[in-house]
């Protein structure tokens, strides 16, 4: 008996991808991939704006907050830092020579002082940076003073502006007489902060 059974016995069913389909593939996913990534970059940017933008209201409500709570006159610190390595602020207690600067190391922020750092953000000018500025400083440049007594600030006109370096998308930290801290975009293109005024 004969197992022969033609032509047919030498053709084998074969499963898998060809090399074009898994090409296809692979041009389908590039599009998708070439697409995605600026929103992605869009999206990073402006979540490292918001984050610093928190933080830096963070500090000022605490040291409003601190400062009633203890009776103690507190001081927010924004000093820029010379190497431009990074953007700093910092809530320091006002005892003694103020020294304290918020670039300095972290372990060692107020040398040769009685003051002490309560609170300290440093941020790397790596994405994303800040600044802060005053119409008129009181009590000495680059610094807020809180004090139980007058339930506010004396410097006037008082924001930080925080801003991502790739894109330019920002956010601005207003701090009124009263101590009240609000958020607010200068061009009006951060998507849930209302305009600056």
């Amino acid at each position: 008996m004969s197992m022969n059974k033609g032509p047919r016995a030498l053709k084998t069913h074969r499963s898998g991808l060809t090399l074009v389909e898994i090409l296809v593939g692979l041009g389908v996913l590039a599009l998708l991939v070439a697409v995605a990534v600026p929103s992605m970059a869009d999206l990073l940017e402006r979540r490292r704006v918001i984050a610093a933008a928190e933080e830096v209201a963070g500090i000022l409500t605490y040291a409003k907050a601190e400062t009633n709570a203890t009776s103690s006159v507190l001081i927010a610190r924004f000093d820029p830092d010379p190497s431009a390595k990074m953007s700093c602020a910092a809530v320091v207690t006002a005892a003694g020579l103020n020294k304290c600067r918020c670039y300095f190391p972290a372990g060692d922020i107020c040398p040769g002082t009685t003051s002490r750092s309560l609170r300290l953000f440093q941020l790397p000018q790596d994405y994303v940076k800040f600044s802060a500025a005053a119409t008129s400083w009181a009590g000495g440049a680059n610094q807020v003073r809180f004090t139980r007594e007058q339930m506010g600030v004396d410097t006037q006109g008082f924001h930080v502006d925080i801003v991502g370096l790739k894109k330019g998308y920002a956010l601005r930290v207003d701090l009124n007489t009263a101590g009240r801290v609000r958020t607010c975009s200068p061009a009006g293109d951060m998507t849930g902060f209302a305009k600056c005024a």
